[in-house]
């Protein structure tokens, strides 16, 4: 079953919370490109009421933060760049320095190379919790498209996410995850 010891922990001299921390700001920053680009092929915002929608992070930072994302324009090869979905790089930050924090703790976390986090967070966030805010419409209101774009750029994300995790976690370590006993074959 799926969630037969969800709450197992890992012994806690195994732990590596710093390193977690710090390579949860590097697959973030990674993985929010992935993100990114899993929105060119299957775009999530969709046209309602005859306005396109803006993505929920820029509208989580201006309405509840005061922040302006709009604010700061660049210009990158003559090209005038607004910085708006740079926004998904922070939140993916955010994201992934937690992701990589708990997975030192929970392994069940990483289920499916991360997949099922990926899985969770479309459920609980773009579900739940941005209707509840205010910053998406109702999910009765949304259309079949954006349901499957958020659910496959979410899987991305966490797969790329825990991709960088392990790796950089077992090289800096020069150890298996925190779950894999030392004595293992598999080390």
């Amino acid at each position: 079953m799926i969630f037969k010891g969800l709450f197992v922990q890992t012994e806690p001299s195994r732990r590596r919370y710093g390193l977690a921390f710090l390579i949860g700001i590097i697959s973030g920053v990674v993985s929010g490109f992935v993100k990114w680009g899993a929105e060119v092929p299957l775009p999530p915002r969709t046209i309602l009421d005859g306005r396109a929608e803006f993505n929920p992070p820029y509208l989580f930072l201006r309405d509840y933060l005061g922040i302006d994302p709009t604010a700061t324009v660049y210009t990158f090869s003559e090209h005038i760049i607004n910085p708006v979905m740079v926004t998904h790089v922070i939140f993916s930050v955010v994201f992934a320095i937690g992701y990589c924090v708990v997975a030192e703790r929970f392994p069940k976390v990483k289920l499916w190379q991360g997949v099922m986090a990926g899985i969770i967070a479309t459920v609980v966030v773009h579900g739940i919790s941005f209707p509840l805010l205010g910053l998406t419409p109702p999910l009765t209101m949304l259309p079949l498209d954006e349901y499957i774009s958020e659910i496959f750029g979410h899987i991305v994300w966490f797969w790329s996410i825990e991709i960088i995790r392990r790796d950089l976690r077992n090289r800096i370590t020069h150890e298996p995850d925190a779950e894999v006993p030392l004595t293992s074959p598999y080390r």
